[in-house]
């Protein structure tokens, strides 16, 4: 049954991109990776990355529109400026090329590194099954699609727990490096603290963050000037339609902007309150408590797109692996809700057919991948994201969401003396992403639900039983069972 529904997995996955994928959208490949290159490209010349600069690099890269402005500020930390300014000195095929494996390396890092980190025994069928499970997750798709550092920075958060060697401390404090290349992401690293290699290899990673941004930026001035940029982007994007946020989702489902704001505040302390709590229990372990972390991050940001949902692909794995029953259908239905192009639906209703096929390919590789036997109960995931799938692509149907650039239009200009974040307001504006939608925020809450399916299901999973000492009073009767690790029950596990 495993061979069948993973065969059937990887039909739905060629149907999808091959027989009904809707025509591409303009532009280059790899459009975030447009401002990174043309950033770094600005730095080597000193001038600006942070300002309009980055437009005389990006109208030269082909598949721009160079006769209208749809400027795409850059607004990395500055530590990662020579990094880019090595992209920058290649040719913008060259540059793309090399980034692209990167981001192919970036995939497989954060894939196999979960399951590395979920315990247990690895077959061939699991390694294609996650992979089937990766190609129908969208928010990991999305992000190599756009070129994103988000992607390479989820990748570097599996692996620091894995590089957290004797021997790897260096390594390990590179890794961390990487990841704060997406501060918002790397946020949940603090969640991994504890032992003195940990202390030493996070230390040296935010030195040479600090060290480096200064060095790079020139200087404290140059750092306020980059946070003050920051800021003001922050503000441009708050409650536009690609903000995936509990504020811009209650903002545009008729909520205040101040009440949307004191939302998003209350549920990020909240949140952030629980996973210091878990942190604090001795009933997780210290890779488990990351994972918590990666789950519940989605729910306090107060900046995030939707590749940056990349990050609850290695919690939801994690604990699609360990659960069984009822807990493994509530993650799996959670993965599957974090994982649909939501706004997809609404921006490109011709691909709604793509995106039924690769949420089912999505699910049937979830149920290859659960630890016991394949049976019916497996396939309610399925059921439930085409049901929610379907009835979200009828709705958004009817209420299409303008996709930047394009609906700007051709003779889209600004004034020229706009900063940056300003001329990136004007283009949302202009092109309606930044109008208030119900729809549009419906969608995007189902994301957000995902991410609290994934948290809380593995809050249950991930919790080890209370151990008694002597002396102490029994607390078997509270305590929650491991797990039965792989090896314990081969013969539960059928490959037919």
């Amino acid at each position: 049954m495993r061979r069948l529904a993973l065969l059937l997995a990887i039909a739905c996955l060629g149907v999808a991109f091959f027989a009904v994928r809707p025509p591409p959208t303009g532009g280059p490949a790899l459009r975030d990776f447009e401002s990174y290159y043309a950033a770094g490209v600005a730095w080597g010349y000193h001038n600006d990355p942070y300002g309009r600069d980055v437009w005389r690099t990006e109208r030269t890269i082909p598949g721009v529109l160079a006769s209208r402005d749809e400027l795409l500020p850059f607004v990395g930390p500055p530590f990662g400026l020579p990094l880019w300014h090595a992209f920058g000195s290649l040719p913008w095929a060259a540059a793309g090329g090399i980034w692209s494996c990167v981001l192919a390396l970036a995939l497989g890092a954060i894939v196999f590194g979960s399951l590395r980190l979920a315990g247990g025994r690895v077959d061939a069928l699991d390694a294609l099954a996650v992979l089937v499970v990766a190609a129908g997750f969208g928010p990991l798709t999305s992000g190599i699609a756009l070129g994103q550092a988000a992607v390479v920075s989820c990748a570097a958060i599996v692996l620091v727990p894995l590089l957290l060697g004797p021997r790897l401390a260096l390594v390990a404090a590179a890794a961390a490096l990487v990841a704060a290349l997406q501060p918002n992401l790397a946020l949940a690293l603090v969640a991994r603290l504890g032992g003195r290699r940990t202390w030493i290899a996070f230390g040296l990673a935010a030195t040479l963050a600090v060290g480096g941004s200064l060095a790079a930026a020139g200087g404290p001035d140059g750092v306020a000037r980059y946070l003050a940029v920051l800021g003001a982007h922050a503000a441009a994007e708050r409650f536009i339609a690609i903000q995936t946020t509990p504020g811009a989702v209650a903002r545009a489902l008729g909520a205040s902007a101040a009440a949307s704001s004191a939302l998003a505040l209350a549920l990020a302390v909240a949140a952030a309150a629980c996973v210091a709590l878990q942190c604090a229990s001795r009933r997780y372990a210290a890779d488990d408590r990351l994972a918590l972390a990666c789950a519940a991050l989605p729910l306090a940001l107060p900046f995030a797109h939707e590749h940056d949902f990349t990050i609850a692909l290695f919690p939801a794995l994690v604990t699609v692996r360990r659960a069984r029953g009822a807990a493994w259908i509530v993650a799996a239905v959670g993965l599957l809700a974090t994982g649909v192009d939501w706004l997809g639906l609404a921006q490109r209703p011709t691909g709604s057919a793509e995106t039924v096929l690769l949420t089912c390919a999505a699910a049937l590789g979830l149920a290859t991948l659960a630890r016991e036997r394949l049976r019916p109960v497996h396939l309610v995931p399925l059921a439930i994201a085409l049901v929610a799938v379907c009835a979200a692509a009828a709705v958004a149907a009817a209420h299409p969401l303008p996709i930047w650039p394009d609906a700007l239009g051709p003779d889209f200009h600004v004034p020229f003396d706009e900063t940056a974040p300003a001329v990136w307001r004007d283009e949302q504006l202009r092109s309606g992403i930044g109008t208030l939608v119900p729809v549009w925020g419906g969608l995007r809450l189902a994301s957000l639900f995902g991410c609290a399916l994934v948290w809380g299901a593995a809050s249950v999973v991930l919790r080890r039983p209370v151990t008694t000492t002597q002396g102490s009073r029994s607390s078997a009767a509270f305590s929650t069972p491991l797990p039965v690790p792989p090896a314990a029950y081969p013969s539960e596990r059928g490959t037919s």
